[in-house]
């Protein structure tokens, strides 16, 4: 495996345990280029068609330009430390030496040197850096280095990336076995993805597919980006520190000193550094970019767990700024592996973070065979504004998980919560369990598989999942008639209400399209389709929902004739 140039960093520090049993704390200070030099930031972002496995926001550059503002009094200072941990396999080049005469102490306090030791790994290839990703995720998660990339996702890079030869050649090859692959691509990726932890497996096959494309054709790539992957985007990973919090005031102390340094008193010395010293300039510059940044000072976690710093970024920032919940859940539910999830999975409980809903609500906004998938918002800035909210759907996974909140908006019954009172027990799909509730209930629990066959069927027949213009379209809650919390919460409530009015229990999955069907016999499949007239009108008013869940029960109990369009922008008292 190729080597970066290594380069030491050595700072005076203090070393802390707070408990017998904690991990310590290091806590020194240094410069925000030096910083930059060895510490990464882990975004939460998309990158090609998958999500990283980072935890951190993306930069903002409004928060970063206002922290660079305030950096420029001098006066003005932050005392809040970086929050930053070790990334494995990286904590052999990080090391706290006490000094002499705190050998032996057992104090939970030391004084001593921090060392740490970096790769300039700018000064390798993509390829490289590709593999290191790669190899660090098979760390991460066992099992995953016998897996084997899918070849449509190797096609398709080599197509975006326009490698003709290769694809013919490709396609020549195995012409006999194409539909062979395809078939057993499309299985393997659904088998895939019903895991838990997929968002690692999917992060690797696309690392996997690029490493693939480039080992072809590394002859003659010599660049340090290939469609979506950068080496810039790659470090960040590598990095022998992470950045757990503080990455804007980092980005703004690191932007704060490239300004102070075009200041006539720095070019001066860049200069006579140059001419005098014989320093390469952009060594010359970057000397001098050091000592006129600040020095920040940093909280360093000596353990290298991603689920004990997944843990620390949640709770240190639900605790200040609160992240929005689509964001909050898509970081705590595809940071990790299951295991390393597991290990914080209570804690985060504890803390208040709602890490069960948030497992359910992503499952079901990227698991394939979901109606609700690539349809919900993950809080990302590659999200489009025509998503589904993260809150809306996890209000309707709610209804049918916990059995709560089935209420029709003119009553005050909750049937869902009836339901599980009069009828769960007794239906045979949680037949031979002792506890009917909590086995319905869990992660991947009767509901999940009841939810998804639900709002399938619900989905083909009342809405069009193609036409994105239509009324009924199942998509946009902007625009539709039905994809919006209102008709959902709806659907969801009258349906059991159905259920408890025929004293049904539900035996099956199978059995979900036959009720169906019967709640909904003589139900016009353009119900939804109407021109309702919405313009100005809030959906989700108190007096719309009541309107439109009064309209909808009377329709669906005697479906004679579709009410007027025009009462649905009426509100009802």
């Amino acid at each position: 495996m190729s080597t970066g140039k290594q380069q030491e960093f050595k700072y005076k520090a203090v070393r802390i345990r707070q408990t017998n049993s904690g991990d310590w704390l290091v806590l020194f200070a240094a410069s925000a280029i030096e910083i930059d030099t060895w510490a990464g930031v882990p975004q939460k972002k998309k990158i090609g068609t998958q999500e990283t496995t980072g935890f951190q926001r993306e930069e903002n550059k409004k928060r970063i330009n206002e922290i660079t503002d305030f950096y420029r009094n001098e006066k003005n200072i932050i005392q809040n430390p970086l929050l930053c941990a070790l990334r494995q396999p990286d904590q052999a080049n990080v090391n706290f030496e006490p000094s002499e005469d705190e050998n032996g102490s057992s104090d939970a306090i030391q004084h001593g040197f921090l060392t740490l030791i970096t790769e300039s790994l700018e000064e390798l290839s993509l390829l490289e850096l590709l593999k290191r990703v790669k190899t660090n995720l098979e760390r991460r998660v066992s099992g995953l280095v016998e897996n084997q990339v899918p070849d449509s996702f190797i096609r398709e890079l080599k197509q975006r990336a326009e490698i003709k030869d290769s694809v013919q050649e490709n396609l020549i090859e195995s012409s006999d076995e194409q539909e062979i692959a395809d078939n057993s691509v499309n299985n393997e990726e659904i088998e895939v993805v019903v895991s838990d932890e997929s968002h690692i497996e999917d992060f690797w096959k696309e690392v996997a597919a690029y490493i693939s494309v480039l080992e072809e054709i590394n002859d003659n790539f010599k660049g340090d980006k290939f469609l979506d992957y950068s080496k810039n985007a790659l470090i960040s990973f590598l990095r022998p520190i992470v950045v757990v919090d503080g990455q804007h005031r980092l980005r703004a102390a690191i932007s704060s000193a490239k300004e102070l340094v075009r200041e006539d008193r720095y070019k001066d010395y860049i200069e006579q550094a140059i001419l005098h010293e014989g320093i390469d300039p952009g060594e010359a510059q970057r000397k001098i970019e050091t000592e006129a940044a600040r020095k920040l000072p940093i909280s360093l976690l000596m353990n290298t767990d991603p689920a004990e710093q997944v843990f620390q970024f949640v709770v240190v920032n639900q605790k200040a700024t609160p992240i929005k919940p689509a964001l909050l859940g898509t970081i705590v539910s595809t940071s990790l592996s299951n295991e390393e999830l597991e290990r914080v999975a209570e804690r985060l409980e504890n803390a208040g973070i709602k890490l069960e809903e948030s497992r359910a609500v992503t499952f079901l906004a990227r698991h394939p065979d979901s109606p609700f998938y690539n349809l919900v918002e993950r809080g990302m800035t590659s999200d489009t504004k025509d998503r589904l909210k993260w809150n809306v759907l996890a209000s309707i996974v709610s209804i049918f998980r916990d059995l709560k909140g089935g209420k029709l908006f003119h009553e005050t019954v909750d049937y869902a919560d009836k339901w599980k009172r009069d009828y769960l027990a007794e239906s045979k799909i949680v037949s031979g369990v002792e506890e009917a509730t909590e086995y319905w209930q869990e992660l991947d629990g009767p509901w999940r598989d009841v939810f998804i066959k639900f709002w399938s069927t619900v989905r083909d027949k009342l809405a069009d999942k193609d036409n994105d213009q239509a009324n009924n379209y199942w998509g946009n809650p902007k625009i539709s008639n039905i994809f919006n919390k209102t008709s959902l919460t709806i659907l969801a409530a009258d349906f059991f209400q159905y259920l408890c009015g025929r004293g049904k229990g539900i035996d099956s999955v199978q059995e979900v399209p036959s009720l169906v069907d019967d709640w909904l016999k003589g139900v016009n499949k353009d119900y939804f389709h109407g021109d309702w007239k919405l313009h100005g009108v809030k959906k989700d008013m108190p007096g719309i929902r009541k309107r439109w869940s009064t309209e909808w029960v009377q329709y669906r109990k005697d479906p004679q004739k579709l009410p007027k369009e025009s009462q649905y922008r009426i509100p009802l008292n």
